[in-house]
């Protein structure tokens, strides 16, 4: 019984290393995307305000409008770097959370395995108590049936005794009677 207690505080203690795992993971997810996304927007605030510095500066409309297109193509590449770098964090992310499922799958069906093991063992220790306890109690009903046998066959022969007593002193009454 203590095995399988055992058991179920090893099955426990890794669902709950298994879950806190997957916590770490969510956060550290979190966290590091967060700071992308703000490194992303600073950096087109950033750009941004150096294009409305610079379109104040500009001479003609042409010149604005190339400033412009280029704090967009700035902007655009950022944010396709950081959904590229998402999308592989995101990715790892995954990977990493089927790693956590296939070790906790594995843990499981090692515990599944473990505890019929002990189920199967405890089921044959408890069917060789009932055996044996089965065994004394009909070899202690044999002695006690041999011993009753043996009393009747005792009282038995004692009344057969007395009866052939009895009968004798009746014979040699009904003889000295008769003579």
């Amino acid at each position: 019984m203590n095995a399988m207690m055992d058991l179920m505080k090893q099955f426990n203690d890794n669902a709950m290393n298994s879950a806190k795992r997957v916590g770490e993971l969510n956060m550290k997810t979190f966290e590091t995307l967060t700071a992308k996304q703000t490194e992303v927007l600073n950096t087109c605030f950033e750009t941004n305000s150096k294009n409305v510095e610079a379109m104040s500066k500009a001479k003609d409309p042409q010149e604005a409008m190339a400033m412009q297109q280029e704090v967009l193509k700035t902007c655009s590449e950022t944010w396709i770097a950081n959904v590229r770098e998402a999308a592989d964090l995101l990715t790892a992310t995954r990977d990493e959370l089927v790693v956590i499922a296939e070790e906790a799958a594995k843990q499981v069906a090692d515990s599944s395995e473990k505890a019929g093991e002990l189920n199967k063992q405890a089921l044959t220790e408890n069917m060789a108590k009932a055996t044996e306890a089965v065994e004394k109690a009909v070899a202690k009903a044999t002695e006690m049936t041999d011993e009753a046998v043996a009393a009747t066959k005792e009282a038995a022969d004692k009344a057969a005794a007395a009866g052939k007593e009895m009968a004798d002193k009746a014979v040699k009454a009904s003889k000295k009677a008769s003579a």
